[in-house]
């Protein structure tokens, strides 16, 4: 075929999936914005539908090529936690921002807390006015390492749908899955037993429901708990940075197969 024809063909099979695929990407551009290209990675905002109780669901979703790693809100001995600006959003009272829990990653002689494959973090946003339009305005900075850490940005905005069926419903149903549910220090004193095991050394065992995968310590600066299976079904907590002055008053977040559990933690 000439090189003329062939373009024309070309134009014509693209122009046929295009008018194909149209009705359908016009409805997943009502319930999303495109991905916004970065290094190594490809951001966009979801969202699940109207509003329930005033509150609208949705997700920002990270792409990340294979191979490449971003971090979790508390990264550990490096990277950046994913920076969330939602400052220019129109009716906007509030925005919550959900985190999955994250997984252990060995990264350049250091463990870091964070995600090896794409993935949805979900938010919950209140309207200021509930009869008025919602536009969610998203400046977004993270990193994304593969061989070499980069910066990554996006810029995200979607008016928020008040009426129809999202596609994209069931995929942040299924992200909100893997939030670990918070609860409190009583319930929290029922599933987790901390005992101590040396100077700035505990150990951590978990009895509640669905088996313990990991373990990850939030503590309050200067403070830096590290955390690791200990071979004995529980999990060894070390302080690897900072002199211990006191109880520290910590949160955990307990990594399982059905999402896990985050809760306060007091390390004496």
């Amino acid at each position: 075929m000439h090189s003329r024809n062939l373009a024309a063909a070309l134009a014509a099979t693209s122009l046929a999936l295009a008018s194909l695929a149209g009705p359908a990407a016009a409805q997943d551009a009502d319930f999303a914005t495109p991905f916004a290209r970065a290094a190594h990675s490809a951001a966009r905002l979801l969202s699940a539908g109207a509003p329930s109780g005033g509150v609208y669901r949705l997700g920002v979703e990270i792409a990340l090529d294979p191979g490449t790693v971003t971090y979790w809100r508390s990264p550990g001995d490096a990277g950046a936690p994913p920076v969330l600006d939602f400052s220019g959003s129109e009716n906007v009272a509030a925005v919550e921002t959900l985190y999955p829990a994250p997984k252990h990653i060995a990264e350049a002689g250091m463990t870091v807390a964070g995600y090896d494959e794409s993935l949805v973090f979900p938010l919950r946003v209140t309207a200021k006015k509930a009869s008025a339009p919602v536009v969610l305005k998203l400046a977004l900075d993270y990193a994304a390492c593969a061989q070499i850490c980069l910066p990554a940005k996006a810029k995200l905005s979607l008016a928020l749908p008040q009426a129809g069926a999202s596609p994209f419903a069931e995929r942040l149903a299924a992200a909100e899955t893997l939030v670990p549910r918070p609860i409190g220090a009583g319930e929290a004193q029922k599933i987790v037993e901390v005992a101590r095991a040396g100077a700035g050394a505990w150990q951590l065992r978990y009895f509640g429901p669905g088996k313990a995968a990991d373990v990850f310590i939030e503590a309050p600066e200067p403070y830096i708990i590290d955390s690791a299976a200990d071979g004995q079904g529980g999990f060894a907590l070390k302080l690897g940075e900072g002199k211990q002055q006191g109880a520290i008053e910590a949160r955990a977040t307990i990594r399982t197969e059905k999402g896990g559990v985050e809760l306060p933690l007091k390390l004496d």
